[in-house]
């Protein structure tokens, strides 16, 4: 391997997320609180924006990890790292910015929460459509127990809520958006 392209040589930041989102990266994510995210993708791109000296009030976590976070991996860069606005290039060296923000933190977890719920609307659009006879309440224990969710970690009735808001946003026909694997 490559200098830093092993896990172990990089710096790590802590996202809190809630519980339910940290069982299913953990799922989907061959049971690691650790996200690598490609360079390429709106999760780096995230991170960076928000990415900002330590604090001087931090407490660092423990190497195995807080039960209430999941973590995600840094590149070490100082090369120009964005472009926002067009033609504004701002260079992040995370030698130096190796802290998620409070704002940051909000960000990133509201993305990994688009996710979960981007595959979890697929899913039962999926499990409906193929089975008609199959309940709204038993594709969602389905789903929570392919993804490996414990029911004390969210509720039945919130995904429910979630499934019939969405339901009737997109009842004029539109296509549900793919999965997307932009973690």
């Amino acid at each position: 391997m490559g200098k830093g392209n092993n896990i172990s040589d990089r710096a790590l930041v802590n996202v809190k997320v809630h519980p339910a989102l940290r069982e299913y990266i953990l799922s989907v994510n061959s049971g690691s609180d650790i996200i690598t995210p490609m360079k390429d993708s709106r999760l780096w791109g995230l991170v960076k924006m928000y990415l900002e000296p330590i604090p001087s009030d931090y407490r660092p976590v423990p190497p195995e990890g807080d039960p209430e976070c999941i973590r995600i991996a840094l590149y070490r860069t100082g090369k120009p790292a964005y472009s926002f606005p067009e033609k504004r290039v701002l260079t992040v060296h995370t030698l130096y910015r190796d802290h998620l923000s409070d704002t940051g933190q909000r960000a990133v977890s509201k993305h990994l929460m688009q996710n979960f719920k981007q595959t979890f609307r697929a899913y039962m659009n999926g499990a409906l459509s193929n089975n008609p006879d199959l309940e709204i309440a038993d594709a969602i224990y389905e789903f929570c127990s392919d993804y490996h969710i414990e029911n004390e970690k969210i509720t039945v009735e919130m995904l429910r809520k979630d499934w019939y808001r969405f339901r009737l946003r997109c009842s004029n026909g539109h296509q549900i958006p793919i999965e997307n694997s932009d973690l």
